[in-house]
């Protein structure tokens, strides 16, 4: 059995250039409210305290892959995903309906989010997608591709 963790310290410095991002875009927001439109002071403090509330429910509620655990004996796909709030959820595939994909991420996209990211296809219609975002390395994702590429075969 293949285990793939991802990296904890990795994880909280992505948190928190994403937290960045977010407090940067409600104080542009709230800089341009301030000085371009005729909005009180009041108003746009509630609509940067909206996005910043929004951005914690987010940070507290979303589920994020935490391990992958990939058995070639049992040919199956087991996912951890860690929630805050929810704690963790178990899923498993077989292996044999899961197809993945390594993409390089360019442009706008390749700053704001991740430079790279891992499509994990499960069959019916589910999709992982799999960056640094969550603290997942290249090189792990690099060995998640290749060890469900090889299951598949």
């Amino acid at each position: 059995m293949q285990i793939f963790k991802i990296d904890k310290k990795n994880y909280w410095i992505n948190e928190l250039k994403s937290w960045l991002w977010d407090i940067a875009f409600a104080a542009l927001l709230y800089l341009g409210c301030k000085y371009f439109t005729t909005l009180t002071d009041d108003n746009i403090v509630i609509v940067a305290a909206v996005i910043l509330l929004i951005k914690l429910g987010d940070t507290l509620t979303q589920y994020h892959v935490n391990e992958i655990r990939i058995d070639g004996e049992k040919q199956q796909m087991t996912v951890i995903l860690h929630s805050p709030m929810s704690g963790e959820k178990i899923k498993q595939y077989d292996v044999s309906q899961v197809t993945s994909t390594l993409s390089n991420n360019s442009g706008l996209t390749k700053y704001l989010s991740s430079p790279f990211t891992l499509h994990i296809f499960l069959n019916p219609k589910d999709t992982l997608k799999l960056t640094n975002r969550y603290g997942f390395t290249l090189a792990t994702l690099q060995s998640v591709d290749e060890t469900l590429k090889l299951r598949r075969t």
